[in-house]
């Protein structure tokens, strides 16, 4: 049965002409607010009124508004703003919904069981990744460093083996707009910072099927990843398994990592293609 939608003229003026995708400037407004408190942690209305770029009058009412909903809140006493509990339902709620997390939960926390290390999910958003699970096996290293991750879509597909596995299976044009828009950032002194021998290193990953981050993004970290693919073969996201650069050298870095990884995403593949069977 087809929904009614009701919609008045004030707001279908307001909402503009099709050439500028019928945006809402209030709702960008408040995107902005939880964005920049997403970055910053914690910030005051001056300062937020600052970022992006309105009246402290205006801004506080944006503020109170939010924080009577619960997505904003002011500790007591405090001149400061931070986000507020009131959206990690809405966090949980996308992820558990996801048919990728859900077929992909059990086999990301058998991986980093079975190896001892840091397994994680992870898929692409507007050029940014987006970590979906998250485990740390027993003798994971990196337990304070990969959390930071969590905190907001990082540009880092050009130095991550999820970020280069997913990129070595998106369409050429999307890489082509990626690499136009993201300046690749050396984190390291094995970062690949021309785009020619990123655009060769992909062919590289498309034709053996694996990615790995050589101390790419953090010095004395080494990662494997796989693409996981529709039957269509879209890149849904990128399986990936870290451990110590000192503990995996040689083939087991090269050759026994990779193998288990891509055990791992084939087995995802499967559950999500049973899934969509399912439901079709």
């Amino acid at each position: 049965m087809s929904k009614r939608i009701f919609c008045s003229r004030r707001v279908l003026s307001y909402m503009g002409s099709d050439s500028d995708r019928r945006r809402i400037k209030s709702a960008d407004k408040v995107c902005d607010i939880l964005e920049h408190l997403r970055t910053v942690g914690t910030s005051t209305v001056s300062e937020i009124s600052e970022a992006i770029e309105l009246s402290p009058g205006t801004t506080h009412t944006y503020l109170a508004t939010l924080e009577s909903r619960g997505l904003v809140r002011q500790d007591e006493g405090s001149s400061e703003y931070r986000l507020g509990l009131e959206l990690l339902p809405y966090g949980d709620h996308v992820r558990v919904r996801n048919e990728f997390y859900r077929a992909a939960e059990a086999e990301i926390q058998q991986l980093a069981h079975d190896s001892g290390a840091y397994a994680h999910l992870m898929t692409e958003h507007n050029g940014r990744l987006i970590i979906l699970q998250e485990t740390f096996g027993e003798n994971a290293i990196g337990t304070d460093f990969h959390p930071r991750k969590r905190e907001r879509p990082e540009p880092l597909l050009h130095c991550t083996a999820t970020g280069k596995a997913i990129l070595a299976h998106l369409p050429d044009y999307r890489v082509a707009n990626i690499l136009h828009e993201r300046d690749l950032v050396s984190h390291t002194s094995s970062t690949i910072t021309e785009k020619d021998e990123l655009v060769a290193e992909l062919e590289t990953i498309r034709e053996r099927g694996f990615a790995l981050n050589d101390q790419e993004h953090m010095r004395g970290i080494r990662a494997v990843g796989t693409p996981v693919l529709s039957d269509d073969g879209r890149v849904l996201g990128a399986v990936s398994l870290s451990g110590s650069a000192s503990n995996w050298s040689g083939d087991r870095f090269r050759e026994e990592v990779p193998k288990t990884v891509m055990r791992t995403a084939n087995a995802i593949e499967v559950n999500v293609h049973s899934n969509l069977d399912e439901t079709s």
